[in-house]
């Protein structure tokens, strides 16, 4: 995500286009306060994203369709951090890029993508958090990882077409935005707006959803006293707490951007696109909460990280399943039929030969 921009002398309609300008709401002090804070995030997404990825990959064993939504918002992680030395150095010589136009397409894309792929895995892993617990007999509850690393592929390739767009836009100065107020309207600039609002509202009207039907859910069936569910709650909370601290701030102040420019209102367009641009460093923070999601995933992730961390002793037991979603009924009906395979095999055990 990158900053509103509005060009000087802007014709902001017949009658007043002699009288009313608004002109490009560059601050020193919001550049040199993004460039420590971007830094920092680098180095600590960086170091949390390889510790996951490392650990999903070698550690994970076997992998869920939750584990394949994981890993794919780890790759979208890694978009954004093998970007942001760019950006540390675009806001330490004040907003003069110096790498190129080329450069700046991909270094726009990708970090559009970054946040596209954020919202629709963060998306994707509530919504199976929702099929597991609300409808654990659903044909997609009960998919394999190849089908669900299938729909991650799908997921992809339309992330990469919606922000296909900033490959192709011009851009001719020595900045580097993708916003920009006051240049002539076009439909990349129209569309990427939308798709700026639309992928904010849409995945947190789904997420909601998800959260109100698990709690329906549990609150029903009396699933309150069983990990599952319960660890299926707490996940989804951490997700919309990610949501909300990431990407809310950036929505709420260029939406204020684009009706104070609207409104030929050049002072306050001038506060919201400072405060639009200061959000950037929350929205890129996602990177660096994204691993501590993952420890309310699934406990044997936060066990691994204690473990390579030093601080206890690593276990590697299988991924938790579906299985910890079911009623309580069937639970207890598994539980039984496992106690009485362990007791007829310690009868048999005993009953082996003497001599």
């Amino acid at each position: 995500m990158t900053a509103f921009w509005c060009q000087p002398g802007t014709h902001l309609g017949a009658t007043r286009e002699a009288t009313v300008s608004c002109f490009p709401a560059f601050s020193p002090t919001v550049s040199a306060f993004l460039a420590p804070i971007l830094g920092m995030e680098f180095v600590l997404g960086l170091v949390g994203n390889s510790l996951a990825l490392f650990i999903f990959c070698f550690h994970t064993r076997p992998w869920t369709s939750n584990t394949v939504f994981l890993v794919s918002l780890v790759v979208a992680d890694f978009l954004l951090i093998i970007n942001l030395p760019l950006r540390v150095d675009y806001y330490f010589l004040q907003e003069h890029w110096r790498f190129g136009a080329t450069t700046c397409k991909l270094n726009l894309f990708m970090l559009s993508t970054n946040r596209s792929a954020s919202v629709v895995f963060l998306t994707a892993v509530a919504l199976n958090r929702y099929l597991k617990v609300v409808r654990p007999h659903h044909v997609l509850s009960r998919a394999s990882v190849w089908a669900a690393a299938r729909v991650a592929g799908g997921l992809w390739a339309g992330i990469l077409l919606l922000n296909g767009h900033l490959l192709l836009a011009a851009y001719t100065d020595h900045s580097c935005l993708s916003y920009r107020l006051g240049v002539k309207s076009s439909a990349s600039l129209r569309w990427h707006q939308a798709l700026f609002m639309l992928e904010f509202f849409l995945p947190l009207a789904l997420i909601l959803f998800a959260i109100v039907n698990i709690r329906l859910t549990i609150w029903r069936r009396s699933l309150g006293g069983q990990a599952g569910p319960r660890r299926a709650m707490c996940l989804l909370a951490a997700v919309v707490a990610v949501y909300i601290i990431c990407f809310l701030p950036s929505v709420v102040f260029g939406m204020a951007s684009m009706v104070a420019f609207r409104l030929h209102a050049c002072h306050a367009l001038d506060l919201c696109t400072q405060l639009f641009h200061s959000s950037l460093a929350i929205t890129y923070l996602n990177s660096v909460l994204d691993p501590v999601l993952y420890c309310f995933s699934s406990p044997n992730f936060l066990r691994q990280v204690r473990a390579l961390l030093g601080l206890s002793q690593g276990w590697q037991g299988p991924a938790i399943d579906e299985s910890s979603y079911q009623p309580s009924a069937q639970r207890r009906e598994a539980s039984r039929e496992a106690q009485a395979a362990e007791k007829l095999q310690a009868e048999v055990s005993l009953e082996g030969p003497l001599e």
